[in-house]
């Protein structure tokens, strides 16, 4: 699974569609080993990111890890409920994501690939500068534009190619996946930029993990299967804090 990884980052263009064939157990299989290397590649970096953590401490007087706990706590004291931040965590967050940052690389449409490029430079901009333009609307736009491609690739399109090629769609596919890591560095704000150069490997997770969702969205041209992987990592993650809290 990690050699076929490497290799799909390398040229993530020779993957298209190579899964049609794969029977649902194979699939089942290959999410199995996905999440695998997407948990083992977790707590090897927590290990990692803890030993700068007690440097930074230690010797500096700081943390990042600090705003990222904080961040999280509000996050969930803001909402009604244990389940509604469970949901927005483990369904409505995976959904968004793999949304703007997977569908661009299955999408045949020169149009529906503008309009998710739009959304998706919104979505940045929100995060990164912190304009607050999401509501309930926005998602059930993003829904419906999601449905509308889904129909409009399955009517229109028979040779599940997608619009760009090969070379630049390599290019989008690394610079969605770079795009998805550096979103998540909006978990640790207010950044504390004396320390900056450090953040990467605080989102070396999501890196892999965009690498991973790539993988699957592109292997199988599909959006379920990296969908239900960031839903089940989520979830397991949830799933431990809240454990981990009840102890």
């Amino acid at each position: 699974m990690i050699k076929n990884i490497i290799t799909f980052y390398r040229n993530p263009y020779s993957y298209l569609n190579k899964g049609q064939s794969d029977s649902v157990k194979e699939r089942i299989t290959l999410m199995k080993d996905a999440f695998m290397v997407c948990i083992g590649s977790t707590l090897a970096l927590v290990i990692l990111i803890t030993i700068i953590e007690i440097i930074l401490r230690y010797c500096f007087n700081t943390s990042i890890a600090r705003n990222l706990n904080h961040n999280r706590n509000e996050f969930r004291s803001a909402n009604s409920s244990g389940w509604v931040s469970f949901m927005k965590i483990c369904l409505l967050g995976p959904f968004n994501e793999e949304f703007l940052f997977r569908l661009l690389l299955i999408t045949k449409s020169q149009i529906w690939n503008m309009i998710i490029f739009l959304i998706l430079v919104a979505y940045l901009i929100s995060n990164l500068f912190y304009f607050q333009i999401s509501f309930v609307w926005y998602h059930v736009i993003i829904l419906l534009i999601f449905v509308g491609i889904l129909i409009s690739n399955r009517v229109n399109h028979s040779d599940n190619q997608p619009i760009f090629e090969k070379k630049n769609y390599n290019y989008l596919c690394w610079v969605l996946i770079l795009s998805f890591s550096m979103i998540h560095l909006g978990n640790f704000v207010p950044l504390n930029w004396s320390v900056f150069y450090l953040y990467p490997v605080y989102v070396l997770p999501q890196f892999i993990y965009g690498i991973v969702f790539s993988y699957l969205a592109i292997r199988y041209n599909s959006m379920i299967w990296p969908f239900l992987l960031h839903a089940g990592i989520n979830s397991a993650a949830e799933i431990y804090k809240f454990l981990n809290d009840a102890s």
